[in-house]
């Protein structure tokens, strides 16, 4: 261990390494209340800890992957004093780290992760700057670590926050079984009434358009249509459809916060190769439904094969890629919730 009388103790396990953290400058909301900047530098050291250990790492990891930092890591623990440790993948993840520390990018990166304003005022502060520090010798031997590490899985019982999150899959889950049938239930009755739809719409449409580019143009269509009192008595079968697409998007929302942020806490190592190509298919899928669904993503690049066929070849600018996100999104639910099913199945218990 490289000799620095500052450095905290760290219980290192295999395959990780530390992130030293130290509060470099602070101010309090009341300053009075501290007799001196040393004394309330300790306190709120101490203090800044027992926030960071109870916080929500599946939150953590989830920011860090939104800003594409952290690929393949863990956030495992807070260690007194304050120490971060980082679990990962491979060697690939740790040299992103390792790279974030020696390009000086580290600091900003958990300074923005940490300290937010509800840590602050929880703290009783109006400002917490920290600095970080990572060792070369954990750097040394966690590569060392990862190189000799076995390829066979441990089980995922010797990680008690990967039980802790695969029991919230298996709550969500036995529940979205029911919301997916009923998605599917409407996605059928609603198709019942694509005519009633396509014709409702044509009269609604201004006579300059010739195809539907987003869901926004199309929302704004109706919104100058239910201006007119004719017009919005008719408007039933349009709202339905936009009802339809706001509780696929809340689906697939709900998804992605419950089911798709917290497997990137999920550690490799306590996966089979099934579970592993099944992981990021979830991810994947959500993902890509999720933009398909926002009111401004390209309606003309959307087609669902099945409802290709039940629309005329005329009607396809105006209304394919419209009609299409309702059973592309509805089976998109479906097929999450078959491999959601597989990857928690997966696991021996």
């Amino acid at each position: 261990m490289e000799k620095d009388a500052s450095r905290p103790f760290f219980k290192r396990q295999e395959g990780e390494v530390g992130v030293y953290l130290t509060v470099y400058d602070a101010k309090a909301s009341n300053p009075e209340a501290y007799g001196s900047e040393h004394f309330y530098f300790m306190e709120l050291t101490e203090r800044l800890f027992e926030e960071l250990n109870k916080g929500d790492f599946v939150k953590m990891r989830a920011t860090l992957e939104k800003k594409g930092d952290f690929k393949g890591c863990y956030i495992e623990r807070f260690e007194k004093g304050i120490v971060l440790a980082v679990g990962f993948d491979d060697i690939d993840a740790l040299e992103r780290v390792w790279k974030l520390h020696t390009s000086e990018k580290l600091t900003g990166l958990m300074q923005d992760l940490l300290i937010t304003q509800s840590l602050l005022k929880k703290l009783e502060a109006t400002r917490i700057v920290l600095t970080t520090r990572m060792f070369e010798d954990e750097y040394t031997n966690c590569k060392n670590e990862l190189l000799g590490r076995s390829l066979q899985k441990i089980s995922i019982k010797t990680k008690q926050h990967d039980m802790d999150i695969l029991q919230k899959l298996k709550n969500f889950q036995n529940r979205f079984n029911d919301d997916v049938q009923v998605l599917q239930e409407t996605e059928a009755n609603f198709g019942q009434k694509l005519g009633e739809f396509m014709m409702v719409a044509k009269q609604i449409l201004p006579v300059n358009v010739i195809k539907i580019k987003t869901l926004k143009e199309f929302e704004t269509i109706v919104k100058v249509a239910k201006g007119t009192p004719r017009a919005a008595k008719k408007l039933e079968v349009i709202d339905k459809y936009f009802d339809i697409i706001k509780k696929l998007r809340s689906a697939l929302m709900e998804i992605e916060e419950v089911v798709c942020l917290p497997l990137f806490q999920m550690h490799k190592v306590c996966e089979t190769e099934r579970q592993r190509d099944v992981k990021p298919r979830i991810q994947t899928l959500t993902k890509e439904t999720l933009q398909k669904l926002r009111v401004d993503a390209d309606l003309q690049k959307v087609s669902h094969p099945g409802w290709n066929k039940r629309l005329l070849k005329s009607e396809h600018d105006l209304f394919l890629g419209l009609l299409s996100l309702v059973p592309i999104a509805t089976e998109a639910a479906f097929d999450i919730n078959c491999l959601l099913d597989e990857y928690i199945n997966d696991f021996p218990l």
